[in-house]
């Protein structure tokens, strides 16, 4: 079973060019779904002093908005995409595509890119925010989640740069240094909102 999704899937990428624009989907997606976690982690804890209960549940809810808008949105517009390459290739060709292994598998790339999209938001984003299902547990307190979460998110921040740097084979470490940046700059600029609140 596992083969023949993975045959699938590399017969997908092959035909449609689809690998760049998915890893793309699955890099911008899964910075939203920490950064965003993050913000609520930061702003509950911080400004409005929120329970463990609260900060999950806006968090599952941020992050399911997100896979929904994320799998819609970028079906629409990968679907758009797709068809466009279908036309340009039946104009070069001088041909019909409609039942050839190209556009189906061009198809099948638009519905691929929206699920990449949906699953990078929600795995990422659920990462920073396992430590508060922890607390729910009774197997960590408030205060140490919040600093496990804050770990979690520069943490996955930091290999996600990596990943991207590798990617464009420039220095992985820089890469990775910008990127937990992003985080940093997040926590900043929520205590600062903070301080004037």
């Amino acid at each position: 079973m596992f083969r023949l999704l993975r045959g699938s899937i590399s017969r997908i990428m092959r035909y449609s060019g689809a690998g760049e624009f998915s890893r793309r989907y699955a890099v911008m997606n899964a910075f939203d779904g920490i950064v965003t976690v993050l913000g609520i982690v930061l702003g509950s804890t911080l400004l409005g002093e929120a329970s463990a209960g609260n900060i999950v549940a806006a968090g599952v809810g941020a992050l399911i908005a997100m896979a929904v808008s994320g799998v819609s949105g970028t079906y629409m517009a990968e679907k758009a995409e797709q068809e466009r390459r279908i036309r340009e290739l039946e104009e070069a060709m001088l041909m019909k595509l409609d039942n050839s292994i190209i556009a189906e598998a061009r198809k099948r790339a638009a519905v691929f890119s929206a699920i990449v999209d949906a699953l990078a938001a929600l795995v990422a984003g659920l990462v920073p925010l396992s430590p508060y299902f922890a607390v729910l547990s009774g197997s960590l307190t408030p205060h140490l989640a919040f600093y496990i979460s804050l770990g979690l998110s520069l943490g996955f921040l930091f290999a996600l740069g990596l990943f991207l740097g590798r990617i464009a084979r420039s220095s992985m470490i820089v890469s990775g240094l910008k990127s937990l940046a992003i985080g940093v700059a997040t926590i900043l600029l929520i205590t600062l909102l903070n301080l004037f609140l």
